[in-house]
């Protein structure tokens, strides 16, 4: 039976524990909103470059990034040749304390695996030091790994990981890649999505780029933006489909980081739900500990009282 000492020392640990817990769920709100805040602070470039690509036209689909593989008759700005291997990027956070957040995520990439890739070579490239631990653990090899890219990242520090599949799709080592990671809907509300990368889609990007702005909170608001616009006559220079050339990669390297952007701020998302349930619980464990510790307080007097009660009645009958 656990003693005042026990309960006390008890006490004291969780409230301890539950001051930490409330200032790591402060602190991961704040960066969820950085987070959401860098996000949209990109987004303007996005827009912009989907709308000059569409403004383009029809005749610029010539591009190694659109294709499954090389063209036998024109031969020009496809791939050389393709392989059956599939790429996974998979993101992960580099830190726990973050509840199911990359529990879902191991558990979204070997039932994907295994339903839609068994009987594909699979290389992981991942992104984040709890992946790595984990992918290693089971045994899995791993093609490239990234880490430690910070909170509130830029364009350039995340374009290695654009530029890394990209290189290998375009030499022939992939036939397809696919991204998994997390997708941030509301501060509550998060889900594991799997979305084919390579070859490029343009509607992947465009819904990249509107899946930036969550459903509910302050920034919801944008939604109401809508992409595209009217569509205008250019004097393009030098021509379409160089223009097109540059601003297909840039555009896809934008991708890339705004999945990461995401990733982040559904990371922050889920500590804060974490640390505000591990609050919860604390306040919950104190309460049943200051109740059981007044209780054997209150016993151990009683007790006394009885001791003291009966010593006077034992010298009374003397």
């Amino acid at each position: 039976m656990a003693t005042l000492r026990d309960i006390k020392r008890r006490l004291r640990s969780t409230a301890n524990m539950q001051q930490i817990t409330r200032a790591m769920e402060a602190v991961s709100a704040s960066k969820m909103r950085k987070s959401q805040m860098v996000a949209l602070a990109a987004r303007p470039y996005s827009v912009k470059a989907l709308e000059m690509l569409g403004n383009l036209g029809e005749t610029t689909k010539d591009h190694w990034l659109l294709a499954p593989y090389r063209d036998e008759v024109s031969g020009a700005g496809f791939r050389e040749h393709q392989s059956d291997a599939i790429g996974l990027l998979v993101f992960t956070s580099d830190k726990g304390l973050c509840g199911g957040y990359n529990s879902a995520i191991f558990k979204r990439v070997e039932s994907f695996i295994k339903s839609r890739f068994k009987n594909n070579t699979v290389e992981l490239i991942v992104v984040g030091k709890k992946a790595i631990t984990y992918f290693k653990k089971k045994g899995y090899e791993i093609s490239a790994e990234f880490t430690d890219f910070g909170d509130y990242i830029e364009v350039e520090q995340t374009s290695p990981v654009a530029r890394l599949i990209s290189d290998r799709f375009k030499k022939g080592a992939y036939r397809e890649v696919w991204a998994v990671y997390t997708n941030f809907l509301t501060t509550l509300k998060q889900e594991t999505a799997a979305r084919r990368i390579l070859p490029i889609e343009l509607s992947f990007i465009r819904e990249i780029v509107e899946g930036i702005i969550p459903e509910y909170g302050r920034f919801a608001k944008e939604r109401q933006k809508q992409l595209g616009g009217l569509r205008f006559e250019y004097i393009l220079e030098p021509n379409p489909q160089e223009i097109f050339d540059t601003l297909l990669p840039a555009l896809f390297e934008v991708a890339i980081h705004h999945i990461i952007l995401e990733s982040n701020a559904s990371e922050h998302s889920a500590r804060m739900v974490a640390m505000r349930n591990a609050s919860e619980n604390a306040s919950e464990i104190l309460e049943t500990l200051n109740l059981s510790y007044n209780k054997l307080r209150q016993a151990n007097i009683t007790k006394e009282l009885l001791e003291v009660i009966a010593g006077r009645e034992a010298l009374e009958s003397a």
